[in-house]
């Protein structure tokens, strides 16, 4: 099969209710060094909208804050978050506050992290609550035959 975007030409500023990245270790290693997702992120951020991020696409985020001054405001503050094992040790040493490992879905400050490809479903019942609400995570999850809280 093959993926071809409608565009590789990142927009300037939010043009959607949440910016999501995928994890995968070599996509996330590019997303946390090309400097036109860095201002996406921090873009997002700032604009007071929502971020996701799962498995290792958190260190994209911590790149992001990395490369913020003190005027980006929200966009330069750490959040606690979560991330695949592989990169917890990077994020900890950067100075993130890393949830326990029994969470596998970490929301603060608007940023939702999740761990990888296991908690995908959890991941994704929580960005439709961040921007839904909690009835709409019910209305979803219940014909998926799983527990909301999963």
């Amino acid at each position: 099969m093959r993926i071809i975007p409608d565009t590789t030409t990142l927009p300037s500023t939010p043009t959607t209710d949440i910016l999501i990245l995928p994890g995968g270790a070599p996509g996330a290693a590019t997303f946390a060094a090309d400097a036109g997702v860095q201002r996406l992120i921090r873009a997002y951020r700032g604009g007071g909208r929502a971020t996701a991020f799962i498995c290792a696409a958190t260190t994209a985020l911590a790149a992001a804050v990395a490369g913020a001054d003190n005027k980006d405001g929200e966009a330069a503050r750490r959040v606690r978050v979560t991330s695949h094992p592989a990169v917890k040790e990077q994020l900890v040493a950067a100075g993130w506050e890393y949830a326990p490992d029994a969470e596998r879905v970490v929301v603060d400050g608007g940023v939702i992290t999740s761990r990888g490809p296991g908690t995908a479903l959890l991941f994704a019942l929580t960005i439709v609550e961040v921007l839904c609400g909690a009835a709409k995570r019910e209305e979803v999850a219940g014909p998926l035959i799983c527990a909301s809280e999963l």
